[in-house]
């Protein structure tokens, strides 16, 4: 007579022997898990477009041209309004050459090296973002893995009372801290006791849990401790039969917790749903994918073109009033229009929108994010230190170093991130003039890495604050569960003939993928 399974293993382990390994893998799919349908990231099917109304979509960023692009391929008889010479909005690569303008400072001219860039806007694409990814394949464009974690790179954590850096790998603190909240757990839940509250087959795989995953040993005094078994690192490295190594001393809990030794990163960036690996960046730099779409809708784009004025008339179309830099003031009547830009970039113009749309876009505040970038001459971070690619995190307002994750160990060297910082630090790097926020950086970047004294080229220096850049006012919106419960659904939904586009009017904000997102939601009802 058969067992009837007591828990899933059981039954899944039946089901194998039976009907073999297919019929198990349906059945852990109808139980849940691993999901029959991925989202191919497209963008929706639509009715018929109506190709007597005309469309103006303000912004070309990703969601205006994304919006643009889809709309033209079906069409409509739209067009996009771009304020700047530059389409992109936020997604920029920055090279040699060009110029980043920020509103009350001086101007910058790029002088990395030919070939060089700084992705001053979105860094990276997770392999969440089905839409992005959607758009790569489709326009061929070759993608390059983005090493979000890497054990490898560094957690600092300055103490001012001391005038003291304390620096340990990023392996040091997940391994030996997680081997230490195993110890805790195990040691202060009756888990293992033959009345504990698990059962016997589950008390037995958390021994084992706790053994393989956590390094949790049981003593001969029945006593269960961390025993570090090199995850952690070496201090001094393994070689040859007579090189066994000796491993890095694990840190106590006392360390981890008094010196707040995770809080340099506090969202915990590498493991949180849209930075988790697998990521990517785009070869040659991340605005390939809006140069792409922009080369597919030229006869819909009007660069340098600034929208100055909105109004709706009784008959439903909607009047626009702007600013071209060639033909001058410039007025036309749409039957829709997308507003595909930040809150904080509108407000400057007359818009006649409802009073609870504008009071929304009154109380959602900017936000501020600064990036600090140079070229160094030596890969000193690969050449002494074995980081390669990665992010490394610290308690000063740079906050953050990004290493970079092609032409590993290239003998010109390399584009180091010194700075990426936001909210207060970004907020106070930002009122800095470029060249002191650039000195500033680089001074906070030497006390983790002091080679930058000898490897950095001055020339190259180049940074962005986005709350400074004309006609964009901030990188992103945060939206607060208040301010969502209060405003979300009404800056989604369309108002009549107008709506809003944007990472902001989605659910993945300051992310591309919610631009797109946003411009999806949005095909059917621009098309009537």
């Amino acid at each position: 007579m058969e067992t009837n399974p007591r828990t899933i293993n059981d039954l899944l382990s039946q089901v194998e022997t039976k009907f073999g390994g297919t019929k198990t893998i349906e059945l852990i799919r109808e139980l849940g898990a691993h999901p029959t349908e991925l989202d191919s990231g497209a963008p929706p099917e639509i009715g018929p477009i109506n190709k007597d109304k005309k469309i103006v979509v303000v912004g070309a960023g990703v969601a205006g041209l994304v919006l643009t692009y889809e709309l033209a391929k079906r069409g409509a008889n739209v067009e996009l309004w771009e304020a700047t010479s530059k389409i992109g909005g936020r997604n920029r690569s920055v090279r040699h050459g060009e110029t980043i303008q920020e509103t009350g400072h001086p101007d910058q001219i790029c002088k990395l090296p030919k070939g060089g860039y700084l992705n001053a806007g979105p860094g990276r694409i997770s392999h969440h973002h089905r839409a992005v990814l959607h758009y790569c394949k489709h326009f061929s464009l070759s993608l390059k893995p983005y090493q979000t974690l890497n054990r490898a790179a560094l957690l600092h954590r300055y103490i001012p009372e001391l005038d003291r850096d304390v620096i340990v790998r990023n392996r040091q603190v997940q391994f030996d801290g997680q081997g230490r909240i195993g110890e805790i757990a195990a040691k202060l839940g009756p888990w293992f006791d033959i009345d504990g509250p698990i059962p016997a087959d589950l008390s037995e795989a958390l021994r084992d849990w706790l053994h393989d995953n956590f390094d949790v040993r049981e003593g001969t005094d029945t006593e269960w401790n961390y025993c570090a078994k090199g995850r952690q690192g070496y201090s001094k490295a393994r070689g040859g039969p007579n090189e066994q190594g000796e491993q890095e001393q694990p840190l106590t809990l006392e360390q981890i917790l008094g010196l707040r030794l995770w809080y340099d990163d506090p969202r915990r960036s590498p493991d949180v749903i849209d930075e988790q690996l697998s990521m990517f960046e785009l070869e040659g730099g991340n605005d390939g994918l809006v140069q792409a779409l922009a080369d597919q809708i030229q006869s819909a784009l009007r660069t340098n073109r600034i929208l100055k004025c909105l109004k709706r008339n009784e008959d439903g179309t909607v009047v626009l009033e702007g600013l071209d830099q060639e033909q001058g003031l410039i007025k036309t009547t749409a039957d829709r229009v997308v507003l595909a830009m930040q809150p904080q970039a509108m407000v400057d113009m007359d818009l006649d929108l409802p009073v609870q749309t504008k009071q929304a876009l009154e109380d959602l505040p900017a936000r501020f994010a600064v990036k600090v970038a140079g070229w160094m001459n030596r890969r000193f971070w690969e050449d002494d230190l074995a980081i390669y690619g990665g992010i490394s995190f610290t308690n000063m307002p740079n906050e953050q170093i990004w290493y970079p994750n092609n032409n590993f160990q290239d003998v010109n060297g390399g584009l180091l991130v010194m700075a990426y910082a936001a909210l207060h630090h970004g907020e106070m790097l930002g009122k800095l003039p470029p060249n002191e926020r650039c000195a500033a950086a680089v001074e906070l970047a030497k006390r983790i890495h002091p080679q930058i004294e000898e490897e950095l080229n001055q020339e190259s220096l180049i940074t962005i604050a986005w709350q400074n850049i004309p006609h964009i006012r901030s990188p992103w919106v945060a939206w607060t569960p208040d301010r969502y419960k209060r405003w979300f659904h009404q800056i989604t939904e369309p108002m009549g003939s107008i709506a809003f586009a944007g990472d902001w009017c989605s659910h993945l904000p300051a992310w591309q993928e919610g631009a797109i997102r946003s411009a999806y939601s949005l095909l059917a009802w621009a098309g009537q």
